[in-house]
């Protein structure tokens, strides 16, 4: 219930940013939304596996391992992630005129976002780890909320654009440092590094990142290819379209959830085979249904949500809406691949 309340403020944080900003800026914001996921991916690989090793240690009651481990984990992503810094510092002006925005401030945000965004799959990967389900909800809607809040600060004092990606980041930083009271219990003896088998985490690390690069891939880059051709307006209307679309991706991306450690603990293959089935079907049957209502009533929903200035992107959500079909039998066939490894 949490985790669906913080994505519900989630997305009233683009509906806010959309009516604050307008079709142009809105434009703006999308593109760098775009490419800060892109370059965020490793967040995402990074905390299903310090989630997967630390339930592990958690249930051998190895909390000093588990404190090593995160030391461990943090100093690697830190170092990668000021390498990805330097890199967006460094590139910026590339970018910027690629997108066709005036200055190089709004990409230099997005990768000090990144190195926020990098470090909460930490925290966050321990709680679920130890089981902490109801501090990790909490958790995710205090982000959700600290965000929101910050853009409505950042949006009435002028900062537009720049404000709404550094609200981004701050809400990242602001939910990794409340979590460390949940889990000061992993501050006792630290062990041995031979303990831990970093090779088997980097392995199921870049397993995850290949499958989500691919996903993310389909549903961002085009947004950043559409913002270096089009106008700020239709970037606009297709970034609002987009995700009202992503809509669609709550309730596939839910099943995915529940069937992976049901395909995991199987070990007949021919179960595995029919619970990937009847999930499939329940995919195909959910984001179709979505689809149509995406079809029948973009008006009321575009309108209703962003308002009559993203006219423009009712079209498009009729048809973003049919290829969510698509991507949520792919992220379901990755996530049985995925659930399949040993």
């Amino acid at each position: 219930a949490g985790v669906f309340i913080s994505n519900l403020l989630a997305y009233g944080f683009h509906f806010i940013a959309g009516r604050m900003l307008g079709p142009d800026d809105y434009g703006v914001f999308g593109s760098l939304m775009a490419l800060f996921l892109l370059v965020a991916l490793p967040a995402t690989a990074l905390g299903s596996a310090v989630t997967k090793y630390v339930a592990i240690f958690y249930f051998e009651n190895e909390l000093g391992t588990i404190a090593f481990f995160r030391k461990k984990i943090q100093k690697v992503v830190l170092i990668f992630s000021g390498i990805m810094l330097l890199c967006i510092v460094l590139f910026s002006k590339i970018i910027a005129d690629f997108l066709n925005i005036p200055s190089v401030i709004p990409v230099i945000i997005v990768g000090i976002t990144l190195v926020f965004a990098l470090l909460l799959p930490i925290n966050r990967g321990i709680l679920q780890g130890m089981k902490k389900f109801k501090e990790f909800s909490i958790n995710s809607i205090f982000e959700a909320l600290a965000r929101i809040i910050i853009l409505a600060v950042f949006l009435v004092v002028g900062f537009g654009v720049n404000g709404a990606i550094l609200a981004y980041g701050l809400a990242y930083l602001i939910s990794f440092l409340a979590i460390f009271p949940f889990i000061k219990e992993t501050k006792e003896a630290i062990t041995h590094q031979e303990n831990i088998e970093l090779k088997s985490i980097y392995k199921f690390i870049f397993q995850v990142l290949i499958v989500n690069i691919i996903i993310q891939s389909i549903l961002n880059v085009p947004s950043l290819i559409i913002k270096h051709y089009y106008s700020n307006e239709f970037t606009g209307n297709f970034t609002a379209a987009l995700n009202v679309a992503r809509i669609s991706l709550f309730v596939t991306t839910a099943i995915s959830q529940v069937m992976f450690p049901e395909i995991a603990k199987e070990k007949d293959h021919h179960i595995k085979k029919r619970i990937f089935y009847k999930s499939t079907l329940l995919v195909l049957l959910s984001s179709s249904g979505m689809a149509l209502i995406f079809y029948i009533f973009p008006e009321f929903i575009i309108h209703g949500l962003y308002g009559k200035a993203f006219t423009g992107a009712e079209t498009i959500l009729q048809w973003i809406g049919v290829i969510m079909i698509f991507i949520g039998l792919l992220q379901l066939w990755a996530n049985y691949k995925l659930a399949k490894l040993k």
